[in-house]
């Protein structure tokens, strides 16, 4: 049975606003292909407003101890994994997610960052140098100032949590600009955090359409930093508009990650890793390991074997419990579809290609976990991101030819390697270019680790103790203490 729409309005300065057009916005249910929410349309005026609102806010978090801050942050974390369920069946509405990842999103995801974060808020210092009989010279670490946040519609809370937490952490006020596709959660989020503690106007959320927003999103000169997750394509355009302003900036962008399979591997645990590394959440998953890289030796039995196991994934809505749900949009399936039409004439398509069977599934946006084999590393599907349950497979002879293969992309986000050898499996990880190695596994929640992006993946620390740097500035003082002694 369906419900019946919900009607959200913006976060700007503790409070709802409908927006200045009166033009809204709608928002579907990709499992249902049904209108799920309406939200505002916003533009200029509306940035204008939640920028002015994160500037007030600035000064009041600014000027607040950092144990208060701390203590904010940590409410934050334990009301949301309190309210989990709520946000979760939220997220899984607007997302077509299972509603198993809609909860490990807000209690290990989202709710865990803003814990990590609570405990750095109070610990955030400045090194010393002392010139004896001269100098003393210290530095201070200050907030950015007032941040914009670009948030991609495959995971509100778990990707903009990962700039969200860190920025307050250090004291700077936060307007974010989510993804037209999925915006509800974070709405609901930029609430429940003011009732947590947080000043009117620290915490804003703006909604409109990329075509109408976006630019002038990127490039308000109230901004002092840009953060943005998505696209290279995107994140390049962000990076324009934004320029002018001087801010500074970290980019996590496209992804065509690299799953390299040796045939010392434990088989029955790669394959496992293959297929969730490409089909869950659908593919659309930045680190998503949508290139496997099988060696010769093992290559047949092992796409036999994986191909059975694709044929066996479940596919279904939030509550099906199901590994693969519906991709975002009705559009965003079409381009999917394009992709492997183009795969056909590259490459041999082993299983899927199409939309599942299942009546049930019609009215969703659904595709079948799709596999192609000998797939050469110049095809589109081999380069390009497809951002679906699409899989390449190529083969390799050895390790220095698994090496040139994982290497030969524009991007560097993810990879991972399968073998038992520690040898191998330490000179892998230092020879492919990527910000992530797994190694025997794929996906982790090591939020502790920080990293970084190579080549068209971006630039910018995620997550662990460093990532705070970025959203901090260092001033140097230096006080004369005496005369210099050196000529």
């Amino acid at each position: 049975m369906s419900q019946a729409p919900m009607t959200l309005d913006m976060f700007i300065h503790g409070e709802w606003h409908a927006g200045s057009s009166g033009d809204r916005i709608e928002v579907m249910n990709p499992a249902k292909g049904e209108l799920l929410a309406t939200v505002p349309d916003g533009g200029q005026d509306e940035i204008d407003r939640a920028v002015e609102s994160a500037h007030e806010g600035l000064a009041a978090w600014r000027a607040t101890h950092p144990r208060q801050r701390s203590k904010v942050l940590y409410q934050i974390a334990t009301t949301l994994q309190e309210r989990a369920e709520e946000f979760a069946t939220l997220y899984t509405l607007n997302s077509g997610s299972s509603m198993w990842t809609g909860l490990w999103t807000m209690n290990d995801v989202a709710g865990r960052r803003f814990e990590y974060y609570a405990g750095m808020a109070d610990k955030i210092r400045g090194d010393t140098f002392v010139t004896p009989g001269e100098y003393l010279s210290y530095t201070l670490r200050e907030p950015v100032g007032v941040t914009g946040h670009i948030i991609p519609w495959n995971g509100p809370l778990w990707i903009g949590s990962r700039t969200i937490a860190p920025a307050l952490a250090a004291g700077n006020a936060v307007v974010i600009k989510p993804s037209k596709e999925a915006p509800l959660t974070l709405l609901k989020f930029a609430e429940m955090a003011t009732e947590c503690g947080l000043p009117p106007g620290v915490l804003n959320v703006v909604t409109g359409r990329g075509s109408t927003m976006g630019d002038r999103f990127a490039g308000h000169p109230g901004f002092d930093g840009i953060y943005f997750t998505g696209s290279t394509a995107t994140g390049r355009r962000i990076m324009e508009q934004s320029a002018g302003n001087e801010v500074h900036s970290v980019m996590e962008l496209g992804g065509k990650s690299p799953n390299i399979v040796f045939e010392d591997c434990d088989m029955e645990s790669a394959l496992d890793g293959a297929i969730m590394a490409i089909f869950a959440n659908s593919g659309q998953i930045c680190v998503a390991g949508s290139r496997l890289l099988v060696q010769e030796s093992i290559h047949d039995e092992f796409v036999e074997k994986l191909v059975a196991r694709a044929r066996d994934v479940k596919i279904g809505g939030p509550d099906a419990g199901a590994l693969m749900g519906p991709v975002i949009t009705a559009r965003q399936k079409e381009r999917i579809l394009d992709y492997i039409e183009s795969g056909r004439a590259e490459a041999e398509l082993v299983t899927g290609g199409g939309t599942p069977p299942d009546p049930e599934l019609q009215d969703g946006y659904f595709l079948e976990p799709t596999i192609f084999d000998r797939v050469p590393n110049g095809a589109r599907i081999a380069r390009e991101e497809i951002f679906g349950p699409v899989l390449s497979v190529t083969s390799f002879v050895d390790q220095d030819e698994a090496v040139m293969l994982a290497n030969d992309t524009d991007y560097g986000l993810a990879s991972a390697v399968w073998t038992e050898n520690l040898m191998r499996a330490h000179q892998m990880a230092e020879a492919i270019e990527a910000g992530q190695v797994y190694v025997n596994h794929y996906y982790t929640a090591a939020f502790e680790i920080s990293r970084s992006s190579y080549k068209a993946s971006g630039h910018g620390i995620s997550e662990g103790p460093d990532a705070i740097n970025e959203y901090l500035t260092h001033k140097a003082v230096s006080i004369k203490t005496g005369e210099s002694s050196w000529e």
